[in-house]
């Protein structure tokens, strides 16, 4: 039994919707200081979907390697790949795709939102398909909880 699957059994995953390869699971969620704390669970070589973050991101890599793509500006996808046990911080708005490596990745983010919107997803052609808020994660936190 490797690292991940001792994790796995002491973490309660959710799916993010109908989405495949990758779950989430909320640690935190304070409202007052609008700050949330969770884990993200990457399968081996998928991704999840476009999205656009607002606020400054705090992000370790506890199992595996964190894949991140952002467009670049001849059309192509620029990768950037953080290895376990890699801390990496982005101060603001960023759109991008993020992923499992070769083993599947798992990590904790902490969000520091200065607004009710967290980020929002968004379709292929970078439009605009659900925004996200603070109050959407802590109804599901309340959820959890329960």
């Amino acid at each position: 039994m490797d690292k991940n699957d001792l994790l796995n059994q002491k973490i309660n995953w959710k799916p993010f919707g109908d989405y495949k390869g990758f779950r989430y699971a909320l640690l935190n969620v304070d409202m007052k200081k609008k700050l949330i704390d969770l884990l993200f669970q990457f399968d081996a070589n998928q991704q999840c979907f476009y999205h656009r973050h607002y606020h400054p991101t705090f992000t370790l890599v506890l199992y595996g390697e964190h894949h991140v793509f952002e467009n670049n500006k001849n059309g192509g996808l620029d990768r950037q790949v953080k290895k376990a046990g890699e801390f990496a911080m982005s101060t603001g708005e960023e759109t991008h795709i993020e992923g499992g490596g070769e083993i599947g990745c798992t990590i904790y983010q902490n969000v520091r939102a200065n607004s009710d919107l967290v980020y929002s997803v968004l379709n292929d052609d970078l439009s605009l398909k659900l925004d996200v808020s603070i109050q959407h994660f802590y109804q599901d936190f309340l959820k959890d909880a329960a």
